[in-house]
């Protein structure tokens, strides 16, 4: 194993992370029966949106909305996550369970990361999340958790899988199957190890009920071991069945820099191939990515969110207002006949112009918003500035082709499109976080916003559904912590989506 400089990050640090990206939900009875223990997650793929999210196994997705700062009890910043259940008519906050943290410490951020999968196997998505924590763990540092899924909903009282005394784990980390047994596999990354220790681990599933993995691994990133490790994502990218994983990285030495880094799984583990470029030669990096097939050729593509555009790296790449860089997927996971491209608001057909702190490539999602079988892209614009409004924040669904992601039947939203609820206000950042998800079971994936600065940090969420014209603003409905009986002060309500 290459030696590595992996720095310490101070437990402030870590703690304005987790508030910068965190998610909860909070706890109380579910009165949905199950139809069917249907649909076992498909882990390869997450971002293919099918039945990993569905908790209650009634063949209907959910979607899981954390609000990591709220208080519970008296208790402040301990952190819940809202989960409202699909149905024949879509999500609804009728149809509702909210998850808090156990009355056993203060300041958990429980839901700092939201995701599911169905880890035990038993037909049930379970939802996964991260918690930091003084007590029950005797040391302080990170935890991943897991409310498990069944035809009541989820369990009230999350069950501990993984604990990092100091270090950042639970923070950076996804689900995915990548040693090709067809059982998900838990996969974090973190910088902030001792040098003997390699920066990614696996848990490998099956999980048992009491947290415990088939068995447990290790996998180097960068090999020379200089970079720092931000968000881990996970997807086919080479077609093979089995998911593959993309690291976004920066180098300690260069703190503006960017990379994603693309590792290839299989049965014999994880295989680093290089950082990701663009057609040009140059390292493609940003804040976010996600993988999903766009172009319905059987390979997942890369679609990194670009979203700071003011840094150093930033001077020749086409990134003024943030971007989306797309790099499409191949038999040997990058495509060689395929060029990745750039796409932001001076790219023909996007609507806007580009300007600087717009934010486009922030809160990325995919999906298929209008049933076409290719999958689509939402991001949020959170600094977009429009009638007259600073940091207003807008949400834009590019569509997936046969050609790749393309602007043609874009669809744009703000809180002022005529029948979405509210009205744009200077720096409500609408557009934070987006997922897109199918509640309604009809093969069109709706599109959820969250907006945790809206209301002086109260946090806000909106609920779109698709026609096979993709998403539509009509029907379309929001609330906040206190629809969910949350404190609404500094609640932060959506600051993360379960993907």
């Amino acid at each position: 194993m290459a030696s590595r400089s992996h720095r310490r990050t101070p437990r402030s640090r870590r703690r304005g992370t987790v508030l910068a990206t965190g998610v909860a939900l909070v706890a109380g009875a579910l009165a949905v029966p199950a139809v069917n223990a249907a649909a076992e997650a498909t882990a390869a793929t997450p971002s293919s949106k099918r039945l990993h999210d569905d908790f209650n196994g009634d063949g209907y997705p959910d979607a899981a909305i954390g609000a990591p700062s709220t208080a519970v009890g008296g208790a402040p910043l301990r952190g819940a996550i809202s989960v409202l259940y699909g149905s024949s008519s879509g999500l609804s906050t009728s149809r509702k369970q909210v998850l808090t943290w156990p009355n056993r410490t203060n300041e958990a951020y429980y839901g700092a990361q939201l995701t599911s999968a169905d880890l035990d196997g038993d037909g049930y998505a379970d939802l996964l999340s991260s918690a930091e924590s003084e007590m029950p763990y005797v040391d302080s540092g990170f935890a991943l958790v897991v409310n498990w899924g069944g035809p009541k909903g989820l369990s009230a009282t999350p069950t501990r899988l993984t604990w990092s005394p100091g270090y950042e784990w639970g923070g950076r980390f996804t689900v995915a199957d990548v040693d090709g047994d067809k059982r998900p596999d838990v996969v974090m990354v973190s910088d902030d190890t001792p040098d003997s220790e390699a920066p990614g681990r696996v848990w490998h599933g099956p999980f048992t009920r009491t947290g415990k993995p088939a068995k447990t691994g290790s996998f180097d990133i960068d090999p020379d071991g200089h970079s720092s490790y931000h968000s881990v994502t996970a997807g086919d990218v080479n077609g093979d069945g089995t998911a593959d994983l993309a690291v976004r990285t920066s180098s300690q030495d260069e703190p503006d820099s960017r990379a994603v880094s693309l590792l290839t799984g299989g049965p014999n583990g994880l295989t680093y191939q290089g950082n990701l470029k663009d057609a040009q030669g140059r390292i493609v990096g940003g804040e976010d990515a996600r993988i999903g097939d766009l172009n319905k050729d059987g390979y997942g593509d890369i679609v990194v969110g670009h979203s700071k555009d003011s840094l150093d790296s930033d001077v020749e790449l086409p990134t003024k207002g943030g971007a989306l860089a797309v790099v499409y997927g191949g038999p040997g996971g990058v495509s060689s006949t395929r060029k990745p491209v750039w796409i932001n608001q001076d790219t023909a057909g996007v609507p806007g112009a580009g300007e600087h702190g717009d934010g486009m490539g922030s809160g990325l999602s995919i999906g298929d918003t209008d049933g076409d079988g290719y999958l689509d892209v939402a991001t949020g614009l959170p600094g977009e500035d429009f009638d007259g409004r600073t940091d207003a924040g807008t949400v834009l669904v590019l569509r997936g082709s046969a050609n790749g992601l393309t602007a043609t039947g874009y669809k744009s939203f703000s809180q002022n499109t005529g029948k979405v609820p509210g009205t744009a206000e200077d720096q409500d950042r609408f557009g934070q976080k987006t997922a897109l998800v199918d509640g309604n079971g009809d093969r069109r994936h709706g599109l959820v916003v969250g907006d945790p600065a809206e209301n002086f940090d109260m946090g806000s969420a909106w609920v779109f559904s698709a026609t096979s014209s993709g998403v539509t603003a009509a029907n379309s409905f929001s609330f906040g912590p206190a629809t969910m009986g949350l404190t609404v002060t500094q609640a932060q309500f959506g600051s993360w989506l379960a993907d």
